[in-house]
């Protein structure tokens, strides 16, 4: 885990020395997070609510590398527990296209999870989201991320979890 995460900043850092290519630029978004957990085994699903960060480097106007933070608190839970769900994910967008002011992406991101629960240690897991969304440009610098979902892929205690990830927030652009 550690040898991707460094693997990662490497290409971040390799990206920002590229020679300038039209509509370069970096992009940070702020957004809501829900994730549906399938923890498997039998096991209901769960939901966690919370939010989400996200800086870009784009190296033309159309492909970038992103990292992606998340956060959430599974609701449900008996009264006087609780518990958290962390990702850290990192990987190449690909933007498509314009349709007028819509701008539709696809990112494929690797990286880890961390499931916390009161009562208990935490654990880390590799994770791997799959997916895509569409912003909609509101001026040259803000748009609005009108819907993001992902397929999340964790591996916790041996066993595959198969989760969707829903996000929307609003994404700042500079230098694009």
């Amino acid at each position: 885990m550690r040898k991707l995460m460094i693997l990662c900043g490497l290409l971040l850092l390799g990206a920002a020395s590229v020679k300038a290519q039209e509509n370069r630029g970096l992009e940070v978004s702020g957004d809501y997070q829900y994730v549906r957990i399938n923890p498997g085994g039998g096991a209901p699903a769960i939901n966690c609510q919370g939010g989400s960060g996200s800086a870009g480097l784009f190296l033309t106007a159309r492909l970038g590398v992103v990292g992606e933070f998340g956060a959430c608190r599974v609701t449900g839970v008996a009264s006087g527990s609780s518990a958290h769900e962390m990702n850290y994910l990192f990987g190449p967008r690909a933007y498509f296209s314009s349709h007028g002011r819509i701008f539709p992406f696809v990112q494929v991101l690797a990286g880890g999870e961390r499931f916390s629960a009161s009562g208990s240690t935490a654990i880390n897991s590799f994770a791997m989201a799959a997916g895509g969304g569409a912003d909609v440009t509101l001026t040259r610098h803000v748009s609005l991320r009108a819907i993001q979902v992902d397929y999340l892929y964790t591996r916790f205690g041996g066993a595959s979890q198969n989760n969707v990830r829903l996000q929307s927030g609003i994404v700042w652009r500079f230098g694009r």
